[in-house]
């Protein structure tokens, strides 16, 4: 444990400028977020239940039932074969992880999803902080299953040291634009969000710094470039859809719906290539040491 804790520690030291970058923007939203909670009012329950969106979440967590059975089945698998391999089993706990985190806050979305008055909409519609808590650990973990095939050559604590602050700025992007919807002040809900949506930015820059710097070392660049430009694309239609939502172009049932249906798809989409680039990878391997 020490020495995984010294090799983490003496990973931060050499993290780049834009890494830098995000871990500033990371503590700078933890400050603000918490000067809103201690001296502004945050906005009341959404009293109300959409049952349609419930049922919709409902759906959904049934559904992600089958990606999570067939990760630990792979896991299983790899685990009593004769030489399991890190990377392997790593990203069946990374894959495992991110499910099992989906499939629990949909669970909770579906008994009521602990929802707020969006003051940021238009209309009387509801924001679930269960979506967003789930989505301040999964968001993270979607960052570390996008990269860490990347560098395969190096070992788990390692990566995760390096993307450490995309990671931590992404779950506080998440807290910080859950806030800015929630806050009754208008001034400093859109300030919160602007400044969130910034510091995604910050994240984006520091992961193509980092894509830039190990993509044409990695095995399969191809792949890897696909699940990137999949990943930040879906992630520009969810800011889009949330701004027409507040703007009242759709309704709430619409934007559920798209978050459900995107979430859903692009966390197995990147599971599917995560395990063919492994798969890939390794078949590599073998080629080249019957070589």
């Amino acid at each position: 444990m020490y020495a995984a804790v010294r090799e983490f520690r003496d990973c931060t030291r050499s993290w780049s400028s834009t890494a830098q970058w995000c871990w500033t923007a990371t503590l700078c939203q933890i400050l603000l977020c918490l000067l809103v909670h201690c001296c502004f009012t945050i906005g009341p329950r959404y009293k109300d239940i959409n049952e349609d969106e419930m049922e919709l979440f409902d759906a959904a967590r049934t559904i992600l039932i089958v990606p999570l059975g067939l990760a630990c089945a792979f896991g299983m698998i790899e685990r009593c074969s004769k030489k399991p391999r890190e990377q392997a089993l790593v990203t069946c706990g990374v894959v495992i992880l991110e499910f099992g985190v989906q499939i629990t806050y949909y669970n909770l979305l579906s008994l009521g999803g602990l929802g707020f008055q969006n003051q940021r909409a238009h209309d009387y519609r509801p924001i679930y902080a269960t979506r967003w808590i789930g989505w301040f650990v999964a968001v993270p973990m979607l960052i570390f299953m996008n990269l860490y095939p990347i560098v395969d050559n190096q070992r788990f604590i390692q990566v995760l040291a390096r993307l450490c602050p995309q990671m931590a700025a992404s779950a506080t992007y998440c807290w910080t634009c859950f806030l800015g919807c929630v806050v009754l002040d208008p001034w400093i809900g859109w300030t919160l969000n602007v400044f969130g949506c910034f510091a995604y930015i910050l994240v984006v820059f520091d992961e193509v710094c980092f894509v830039s710097d190990h993509i044409l070392a990695t095995r399969i660049p191809a792949v890897k470039g696909y699940s990137i430009i999949i990943k930040e694309s879906v992630f520009v239609f969810y800011t889009s859809v949330w701004l027409m939502g507040n703007w009242g172009f759709a309704s709430s049932y619409a934007c559920q719906r798209f978050y459900t249906v995107t979430d859903i798809s692009l966390k197995a989409t990147m599971a599917l290539l995560m395990f063919m680039y492994l798969m890939c990878g390794l078949q590599e391997t073998e080629i080249e040491k019957d070589q």
